[in-house]
């Protein structure tokens, strides 16, 4: 009898990725000698993303499409991490369906989680976009976490569902609140250890850059930038609710934390981006 090699589940988030998703479930294919079972967690999907997914799992059997209504990451991966994953003793993957993984990436993040026992998760490094090395750099330097593309440890993932920890749906940039949960070990009252997290160099990740030089990318650029904005008024709200009662303590929904913290909502120079910070503010006192 010959034992059975259980897959590595990879999580991909998706929403009208119809311009890149082939190509992330393609670098995919490259990126592991070992066994996948990709989910594609099409979230609110109104291109034709789903599709062309179902196209591509007719000849790829380790892929499979998971329509979800809402169109909001964090949701998906509460859906992923508690209704999908089966990852006891394996690493779980999670990539952000318009990024490619850099050939071998998945193999080199399972051999650094292997390495570094005392690792809850692992991270890729960037390959492309503007400020890639000063990126690349923070990352070495502070065991950071990129939601592009990151793994967790399978013994971890089964402490989350296990305590029943789920992503305030509306969370944007999921990233710094998994470093939380990562560095924190899951518990919010130890002292965080930068240990917990492991940056794989030899793992990454490339992307096409939004271009504001281009008129076709300006409504795209304006509102990403309005959403780093939000994304750091959220993260400053999740820190304190996270600090002491745990991560157990965490809303349903993002909003219900920002008539918590009124007096995160500060409006301060800080140059260009003190315009998307209005917006952001605005957009947070309306939700």
């Amino acid at each position: 009898m010959t034992d059975t090699v259980s897959p590595w589940p990879v999580a991909i988030f998706a929403h009208n990725e119809a311009r890149n998703i082939i190509a992330c479930l393609d670098s995919l294919q490259a990126a592991a000698t070992h066994p996948l079972a990709c989910h594609v967690l099409a979230n609110a999907c109104t291109d034709r993303t789903e599709a062309l997914v179902r196209e591509y799992a007719a000849d790829h059997p380790h892929v499979q499409l998971v329509s979800i209504a809402l169109g909001d990451k964090a949701n998906a991966w509460n859906v992923f991490v508690h209704e999908i994953a089966v990852c006891t003793t394996t690493p779980c993957f999670f990539i952000d369906g318009d990024v490619r993984a850099v050939a071998g990436s998945l193999d080199a993040m399972a051999q650094a989680l292997a390495q570094h026992p005392q690792a809850n998760g692992v991270s890729a490094l960037p390959q492309s976009g503007r400020g890639v090395a000063a990126f690349q750099r923070d990352m070495l330097r502070d065991n950071g976490v990129a939601g592009n593309l990151y793994g967790l440890r399978g013994s971890f993932v089964e402490r989350i569902r296990a305590q029943a920890i789920k992503m305030p749906v509306g969370t944007i940039g999921e990233d710094a609140l998994m470093g939380a949960m990562l560095k924190w070990d899951l518990q919010g009252e130890t002292r965080w250890d930068n240990s917990r997290v492991v940056v794989a160099r030899e793992a990454g990740f490339e992307f096409d850059s939004v271009s504001p030089w281009l008129p076709r990318e300006w409504k795209k650029y304006f509102r990403r930038r309005v959403r780093y904005s939000v994304r750091g008024y959220q993260n400053k709200m999740l820190g304190r609710a996270i600090q002491p009662a745990g991560f157990t303590a965490l809303p349903f929904h993002v909003r219900d934390l920002y008539p918590r913290y009124p007096d995160v909502l500060k409006l301060e120079w800080r140059g260009l981006n003190t315009l998307f910070d209005w917006l952001a503010i605005r957009e947070i006192r309306s939700a």
